[in-house]
């Protein structure tokens, strides 16, 4: 196998009080874990994953995100990531924290599972339409519950778990 990318993981918005750096860390070590598995795994048709020798990780705050969704996509909404092909992927603390309250989840793997969808996209998977929402659905859960732990067991408040045609985009 190519060099991996080198991953940079960084905060640049205050932690909120479900996070902590030792998450952070973990997080760390689950993506280094996770990323020779993803890259080992079919790649997509839009794939530039191996070809990055870099992949920056921003978790931001939701005015920070939906400023960049405005000024690349257009969209002066916050979301959940956004992901650029030469390997920077952003993503949103308060929208994982509002989407995992509002579903009953925890927000430590909403947001894990933010960064494994952004680096989904890198491997050449989209989601514009359902059908391509499944396929890169298929790839990122399996990922999400096999290489961080801690999200295993999200499930619902209710005890249900949630289907995949219900998740965030």
């Amino acid at each position: 196998m190519t060099n991996l990318p080198q991953i940079e993981l960084v905060m640049h918005a205050p932690m909120p009080p479900w996070l902590s750096e030792e998450m952070l860390n973990s997080f760390r070590s689950a993506l280094s874990a996770l990323l020779p598995a993803l890259l080992a795994s079919p790649r997509g048709p839009q794939h530039v994953l191996s070809a990055l020798q870099n992949i920056d990780i921003e978790l931001v705050d939701d005015p920070t995100i939906a400023d960049v969704h405005a000024r690349f996509l257009q969209d002066p909404c916050a979301t959940d990531v956004i992901t650029f092909p030469y390997g920077e992927i952003i993503v949103s603390c308060d929208t994982a924290e509002r989407y995992a309250g509002e579903k009953g989840l925890n927000p430590v793997c909403e947001l894990f599972r933010y960064i494994v969808h952004g680096l989904t996209h890198l491997h050449g998977y989209t989601d514009a339409t359902e059908e391509e929402r499944a396929v890169l659905f298929a790839m990122q859960e399996p990922l999400v519950e096999q290489f961080f732990p801690h999200c295993r067991t999200d499930i619902r408040s209710d005890g249900t778990a949630p289907s995949l045609s219900t998740r965030s985009q």
